[in-house]
């Protein structure tokens, strides 16, 4: 017998559980007016503690657990929330049992479906912002065309990154004239790969500006990034199981959006952040951020663009020259229109290429300034 027939059908008997535990998720989150912040297995059933949504973002510096960790508890941890909650748990009667496979859900099972009504907070995670420059002023046929071209491109860089094994599962939501992206991933490593993935991104771009003739297919587009917190929202369907889309706003997706506001045309900003390394006993900064990608990116030197091997990416943050002839890392300043400060770093990916011209994406130092050089310089 085909093993894998056997566990298809071993899992088989658990579809008609998953169901009915989501349509219980469902109809306590009530279309999104609650938060189902943990639960708790019992003998019977299942307990849940859920809190108001126009409550929740009130309790973020009294009781952080309601927005972090696995939402599953330990009977002793799942009472105390609730009483330092003042909530009344939920209590639900099962005919199947939850924590054994064999005869109802497991753990993980369940620990999964809730997550799709629930709202978390990620300290530190990488998020990029591509806006289209101009991108009101074009029909709406052309609207879809540079959309379209924007994710051809997103989702190239996406593949040719899992090929080579980086820990990135791109997600993206649309701001009607671009794309925030982000990695589901966490972690600097998580981090680091998604730098990697929009400097593809830009190669590949580059190279589909330069074979595409259709008019207004390949716009001008700008680029701003950083690491920072924000809260995950998610939108389940209740006769869908299974992970639901998901949405993320917070202080990263304010600040990227501040940056691009203040960002030319073709230029890459780089907050000026800091995150923790995976052991949190050190910080990692921007500068070095960028350095790491760009390390990373020598694993892709050879990879074929459009039928011609890539000799080497340079992938760094512009600045005035030193005597030495190093660079400085010139870290900028710019007032948003609500007169808040924000400090970022101008970036630029340059790939160059056998047999082709080079191709170059941001603008270099001197650009800035009204000032120009040729593009093979910082």
């Amino acid at each position: 017998m085909d093993p894998s027939l056997g566990r298809k059908q071993e899992g088989d008997h658990q579809e008609p559980f998953r169901r009915r535990i989501n349509d219980l998720f469902f109809e306590l989150w009530a279309f999104g007016s609650n938060a189902l912040v943990s639960w708790c297995a019992t003998r019977h059933g299942i307990d849940i503690l859920t809190v108001p949504k126009v409550r929740l973002f009130n309790l973020k510096e009294t009781h952080p657990r309601v927005f972090k960790g696995r939402r599953r508890l330990d009977p002793e941890s799942f009472q105390r929330i609730a009483r330092s909650l003042e909530t009344q748990p939920v209590e639900i009667r099962l005919d199947f049992t939850i924590g054994d496979e064999e005869s109802g859900l497991g753990h993980d099972d369940v620990e999964k479906l809730i997550t799709n009504y629930t709202t978390l907070l990620t300290d530190y995670r990488a998020v990029v912002l591509l806006d289209i420059v101009g991108f009101s002023k074009h029909t709406p046929e052309a609207q879809a065309s540079q959309l379209a071209t924007l994710e051809f491109a997103l989702n190239i860089a996406e593949e040719t990154c899992i090929q080579k094994k980086l820990p990135v599962e791109m997600k993206r939501s649309t701001t009607g004239d671009g794309f925030y992206l982000w990695n589901s991933k966490t972690g600097p490593k998580a981090d680091i790969a998604l730098f990697v993935l929009m400097s593809l991104f830009l190669t590949y771009y580059g190279a589909l500006k330069r074979s595409i003739t259709e008019k207004n297919a390949t716009p001008e587009i700008r680029t701003a990034a950083s690491v920072g917190s924000h809260y995950t929202f998610y939108n389940p369907r209740k006769n869908i199981v299974g992970k639901s889309e998901e949405y993320i706003v917070g202080d990263v997706t304010i600040s990227v959006a501040r940056l691009v506001g203040k960002t030319k045309t073709n230029q890459i900003v780089i907050g000026a952040f800091k995150r923790p390394t995976a052991d949190g006993v050190a910080e990692i900064r921007a500068e070095q951020m960028i350095a790491m990608a760009h390390e990373e990116l020598t694993k892709f030197e050879g990879i074929m663009l459009f039928g011609n091997p890539v000799d080497r990416f340079a992938f760094y943050l512009t600045g005035p020259k030193r005597q030495d002839g190093s660079y400085v890392n010139q870290k900028m300043r710019i007032v948003d229109k609500h007169g808040f400060e924000h400090f970022c770093f101008n970036g630029k990916v340059n790939v160059f290429v056998e047999g082709d011209d080079p191709y170059f994406a941001g603008l270099q130092h001197l650009d800035l300034i009204g000032h120009r050089r040729p593009q093979a310089a910082r």
